[in-house]
């Protein structure tokens, strides 16, 4: 559908100097993408993380959008001017999802970015993926408690959702298979000097080579296990609850107000009769 409305072009132009993005985080998800996140801000880089989506509520149906033109064929496929308004000139690196699905989107629109491919054991991989990304999918009453935040919550739910309705087209042969094809897609199609194969328990060395930077006198960032994920995923099913609970309190509370008030009334009048009734029998 060439030429239909999309939510990008209602978006402000990028700034005239575009935006600087140096490196492209590629690997799937739970590969160490939030510790190299971490491990990017000690550098002195900002960069953008899918966790960081629920602080830009805005940006969650413009990536949905881009994944929708790619898949779905129905509206003009995003390209450099589309992912400078995403990046808002705010951050030069972009992790995580879901950079991974529009990685040939990305390389295109930034040639010269520096491609980091976080990696981890396949089988190790889908089971982390199973037992967190597909397992929080699962949790049904999201979508009904979603409805309550539309704005925030629900909008990062919706885009969840959709991330996983993908699947089907993202992994028609299997996770594990689909796992190992983006691997073997990005290294076929980026220059080797240009890209680094990387797992988090490396450290700084390799990194921070790749990247031209000298290493830090901190700790490589440990950040994210299965645990903390499930934690994010708690904390937003809680803030929910929290909503729905006092968005039904608030609707109840008038009403029993006025059913009290109409009570007291009724009682008032009636001690005033009951009173009168006394002083005329006296």
């Amino acid at each position: 559908m060439a030429g239909a409305m999309r939510l990008i072009d209602q978006q402000p132009e990028p700034p005239e100097d575009g935006t600087n993005i140096e490196v492209l985080v590629l690997g799937m998800p739970r590969t160490g993408t939030l510790s190299i996140l971490a491990a990017f801000q000690v550098l002195g880089y900002k960069p953008f993380h899918a966790s960081m989506m629920e602080q830009y509520p805005h940006l969650l149906p413009l990536y949905m959008e881009a994944m929708q033109a790619k898949f779905e064929h129905k509206i003009e496929p995003y390209g450099r001017k589309e992912f400078d308004k995403l990046f808002l000139g705010k951050w030069d690196v972009s992790c995580n999802m879901p950079g991974s699905l529009m990685a040939d989107e990305l390389i295109a629109a930034y040639p010269n970015a520096k491609i980091i491919l976080t990696t981890r054991d396949v089988d190790k991989w889908q089971h982390s993926m199973k037992e967190s990304v597909d397992a929080a999918a699962k949790w049904k009453t999201f979508d009904y408690l979603a409805s309550w935040d539309p704005d925030r919550i629900g909008l990062w739910w919706k885009y969840h959702k959709y991330q996983h309705s993908l699947r089907p087209v993202l992994a028609p042969n299997g996770e594990r298979q689909a796992y190992l094809d983006h691997y073997k897609h990005i290294n076929k199609m980026v220059p080797s000097e240009r890209l680094l194969n990387y797992h988090v328990s490396e450290g700084w060395e390799p990194l921070c080579k790749f990247l031209g930077k000298d290493v830090p006198k901190v700790s490589f960032p440990n950040v994210n296990n299965k645990n903390s994920f499930l934690a994010g995923r708690r904390r937003r099913w809680f803030q929910l609850l929290r909503i729905m609970l006092w968005v039904v309190f608030r609707k109840l509370l008038v009403p029993f107000l006025l059913v009290v008030l109409f009570y007291l009334a009724c009682e008032a009048k009636v001690r005033s009769w009951v009173y009168r009734q006394l002083q005329l029998g006296d």
